[in-house]
């Protein structure tokens, strides 16, 4: 997928997938990661997600990875943080935690940066991606993850051929062939999510699925 097509999303407003409130499934599911306080949080393709200040909220430090510049600088306007308290990589605290938001394709994180992370939180990367592109971003993720690193995945599951994605269609077949060679997977909860904004680009029905992932010990992480 072009990263010409996000771009222009951004700077035409059409960011249906975008929320102004905390996912529910985030805020039901996250405490059985088990995390410590200050533990760096991986959101790739975080887009302007209330969830990263959810996160930072938990006392966590936020690791954002985004395309658009501007879905960052829309995430980082007044009221929420003020200039000085988040930005690029290296910011300084922000209440609770501290943001880290970069912007550039999900490959290009530096590696040490990748080493030091201690969950990740994907609502919107994997259902955002075309079949080929998932396949390189699961690997990126197998790779560069130490063992036991926990991930909170939410996809998607509809029938595709009443609507072209993205948000594309993952149902858990996909995620266990995706992932299951590197990560032990189990599902927390599914749920209809089909909504008025759904209903209007052609969905009849529509499933949201949570998932905790582990990192398995034995899928020779990269440092």
């Amino acid at each position: 997928m072009d990263p010409k097509f996000w771009l222009r999303r951004w700077e035409k407003g059409e960011t249906g997938w975008h929320r102004d409130d905390v996912h529910t499934e985030l805020e039901a599911h996250w405490r059985k990661l088990e995390l410590p306080e200050k533990s760096r949080v991986l959101v790739p393709l975080c887009g302007a997600s209330p969830d990263m200040a959810w996160l930072a909220a938990q006392g966590h430090e936020v690791i954002g990875v985004e395309l658009s510049r501007l879905a960052v600088e829309t995430f980082l306007t007044p009221p929420r943080v003020s200039p000085a308290e988040g930005g690029g990589l290296g910011s300084p605290p922000y209440p609770g935690g501290r943001y880290q938001l970069g912007g550039g394709a999900f490959s290009a994180p530096p590696a040490d940066l990748l080493a030091s992370i201690s969950a990740v939180y994907d609502r919107a990367s994997l259902v955002a991606l075309p079949p080929d592109l998932r396949e390189r971003y699961t690997r990126f993720l197998a790779d560069h993850l130490a063992p036991g690193t926990p991930m909170l995945l939410i996809s998607l599951t509809y029938d595709q051929s009443e609507m072209n994605g993205p948000p594309f269609s993952v149902p858990p077949a996909e995620v266990e062939r995706l992932l299951a060679p590197s990560f032990d997977i189990a599902m927390l909860n599914h749920a209809s999510a089909l909504d008025e904004t759904m209903k209007n680009r052609g969905l009849s029905a529509l499933e949201e699925h949570t998932y905790l992932l582990r990192r398995k010990p034995d899928a020779g992480a990269k440092a």
